[in-house]
């Protein structure tokens, strides 16, 4: 049996990449300056790298479940230029909008998966040996933050997503960071303690 290790649950939109509404496209995707030394740092400190991200691209019909793997292999791709795997990446598909134009009937529902539900997280514990009690969600959106009350881990918000400030008043993370880079280093100052 393996050694539970810690791991950092991620936001995508906002967090790793430049917000820009729906990403329908790997062409459309952007990295976040200093993303790669931040996501390194937290390897190296022993974290799991684990992104959790609702795409309801897929249930509103905007783009296909493969074309979201594609964008994720921009992701995996652009991050190898700094050295640097991520463990995995959980998507919710879902949008709980029942009667919505050209999305796909099949997913448009509530879930479990969708955050502020902690359902990717629970996936994730299955799938890994995760020691919750040293383990953080990182995101830039109120739903984030809820989500890791959810599931007794703690909590930064990073201001790199849209109206930060609001939610950050709203939300009440543990803590809030400007930016991953930031957010890393609370983390690795707390694992020193």
């Amino acid at each position: 049996m393996s050694i539970p290790r810690p791991a950092i649950f991620l936001d995508r939109d906002g967090t790793l990449n430049v917000e820009k509404g729906h990403i329908k496209r790997p062409d459309e995707f952007e990295l976040l300056p200093g993303v790669g030394s931040a996501l390194r740092r937290l390897y190296e400190a022993g974290f799991l790298l684990i992104v959790v991200t609702n795409q309801s691209v897929i249930a509103r019909g905007l783009a296909s479940a493969a074309d979201v793997d594609a964008i994720h292999m921009r992701l995996r791709e652009t991050l190898a230029t700094d050295g640097v795997a991520l463990d995995a990446i959980y998507v919710c598909p879902h949008f709980p909008e029942r009667d919505l134009p050209g999305g796909r009937p099949e997913l448009l529902r509530a879930c479990e998966c969708r955050k502020p539900g902690i359902g990717l997280i629970q996936q994730a514990c299955r799938d890994f040996a995760i020691d919750q009690s040293r383990s953080w969600v990182i995101g830039d959106q109120a739903r984030d933050v809820e989500m890791a009350r959810r599931a007794g881990l703690r909590s930064i918000l990073v201001q790199t997503g849209v109206d930060v400030k609001a939610q950050a008043l709203a939300a009440k993370p543990d803590h809030v960071a400007a930016d991953l880079a930031a957010a890393a280093a609370i983390v690795a100052a707390d694992a020193r303690t």
